[in-house]
Formats: C-alpha cells, sequence, structure tokens
C-alpha cells in the first residue's frame, strides 16, 4: 500500500518524508525547518499550502534573476503556492513562508535529485481527528475530476495540490468487470476520486448498488463518501461510474496515494436501486 503519511524524524529541527521522491506531502509544524531539496538542473520545485500565504522572506531569494540572488521564486500575493529553483550548483537559504498569522521555514538547497512538489497539509486536533468534507464540496471536487482533461489543458493552476493516476486495472465478476481508469487525489480534503467503467458482456441487465461502491486496499476496504452511477448495466454496454472515498473511515485522514493497486467493490443486486 502507496501512503502518502510522513513521520517527522527529529535531527535538530529537521523533517523527512518516509515516502522519498519528486512528490511529498508534509503535515504543517511551526515548530520544524523543512529541509526542501530545489530543482536546480531541470524543472521547478512547487510549495503548496491549504490556502492564501500572506508573505515570504529569504536573504537570496529573488523574483528575477540578478547576480546576488541564488533562487529564482515566483509567486502571486493571494495564491495558496509558489513555485521556485536555485540558480547556483550550491546555493542554500532559508525561506520564511508568512501563512495564517504563523511563519514556517523551509531549508532550500539547491539539489540535482529535488521535490518537484510540495504539499502541505494541516493535521486534525489533538485526537488527530479532521474536519468532515461536506457533501457540497465533495459534488465539486468530482465535477473538477470529470473535467479534470480541460483544467489540464487550459487552467493547470486550478490542479494544484491534486495528483492523478491511471491505473487501466481490472477487477472481474460472474458476467462483468470493472475498469479503474482513473484515480483523483485532492489533498486538502483528503479525498480520492474513482472513475471506473463497467463492463456487461452479458445479454441482460445487472443491477448493483451505487451506495456500496467501494475499494479494497491489501486487506482495508474503504467505503464511498459519495458516488455517481446510475445502479444498471445494461445488457452489452459500457457503463461510466464515478465515486469517491473520504478519510480512513475512522475520523483521521487516509493520506492513500492515488497510484495503488486498487480492487474496485460491486455489490449486485436483483432489483434496480435509485441512482445516488
Amino acid at each position: 500500500m502507496k501512503a502518502l503519511a510522513l513521520t517527522l524524524i527529529l535531527l535538530g529541527l529537521a523533517i523527512s518524508p518516509i515516502q522519498a521522491g519528486p512528490i511529498v506531502q508534509k503535515p504543517l509544524d511551526e515548530f520544524v525547518i523543512y529541509n526542501l531539496p530545489t530543482a536546480f538542473k531541470t524543472g521547478n520545485t512547487t510549495v503548496l499550502f491549504p490556502s492564501e500565504i500572506s508573505g515570504l522572506y529569504g536573504k537570496s531569494v529573488s523574483i528575477q534573476d540578478q547576480p546576488n540572488a541564488d533562487f529564482l521564486i515566483s509567486f502571486t500575493p493571494g495564491n495558496f503556492y509558489l513555485t521556485i529553483r536555485a540558480l547556483k550548483e550550491k546555493a542554500e537559504d532559508h525561506l520564511t513562508v508568512i501563512y495564517n498569522r504563523r511563519a514556517y521555514v523551509l531549508h532550500l538547497t539547491a539539489s540535482d535529485a529535488p521535490f518537484y512538489t510540495v504539499t502541505f497539509f494541516q493535521e486534525g486536533d489533538s485526537k488527530g481527528k479532521v474536519r468532515p468534507v461536506v457533501p457540497e464540496r465533495l459534488l465539486s471536487l468530482m465535477d473538477k475530476a470529470k473535467a479534470y482533461p480541460l483544467f489540464a489543458e487550459h487552467h493547470p493552476d486550478a490542479l494544484a495540490g491534486v495528483l492523478h493516476a491511471t491505473p487501466n486495472a481490472v477487477s472481474y465478476y460472474d458476467d462483468f468487470k470493472v475498469l479503474l481508469r482513473d484515480v483523483w487525489r485532492f489533498e486538502e480534503e483528503d479525498t480520492l476520486i474513482f472513475r471506473v467503467e463497467l463492463l456487461n458482456d452479458s445479454e441482460r441487465s445487472i443491477y448493483y448498488k451505487p451506495q456500496d461502491l467501494a475499494v479494497r486496499l491489501e486487506k482495508r476496504i474503504y467505503t464511498q463518501s459519495i458516488a455517481d452511477a446510475s445502479g444498471v448495466m445494461p445488457p452489452k454496454s459500457t457503463t461510466p461510474a464515478y465515486f469517491a472515498i473520504t478519510g480512513n473511515g475512522q475520523g483521521g485522514r487516509n493520506h492513500l496515494d492515488p497510484d495503488n493497486p486498487w480492487r474496485v467493490l460491486v455489490a449486485r443486486t436483483d432489483a434496480p436501486t435509485s441512482r445516488k
């Protein structure tokens, strides 16, 4: 199971993720200095916060390439993200980000193996609980997932903090199979949206329960938080369906990567089920 959860390794005030790679996620903690390997030779490093950033401060960080600048930054006031790139091979600096009336320190270092996307998220309260995501917000996320190709082509900034995978995995059932085409992760809401195709190879209609759509990951089952599915597969047809999972089912975050070996679970029924 690929999880996006992080373990804090306190060496001084440094923090490192369990999952090493170009895309990482970190919990916000104003008492931690975050090590941030920054793109140097290729690309940029994008840093995302849950909402609007109030201010940025750095000694050798500049919005334009100049002799005394070690890092080039792109940031528009009011945005929740910034992009940064190292200009020199051994560049190093500390960038202070003012967010939600608190200061967060990023230790920038030029790197040939940088983080390309760093998403900061807010943990729940002292018991690890998180604020529930209302159905209206889940519907909005589903609409964004459905329009993902358009956003990717015309408004890529609107997809900041969204991870996407195309598993093309197949789950087999009697008389039908389920193709998992796309999975999107929306970090702030800790929600994954699944796009599936239900292939009915039989000569009769097959009914299923949209409210019972779920996924299995290893030994754990995650039930849907919202679904857009018809509840019926006509004969010899391919029927689309969307559903979401949110959190871990126990009031906490799931931190799940969209690129996992998911098995889609579909519960059949003998009679039509109302559309959810």
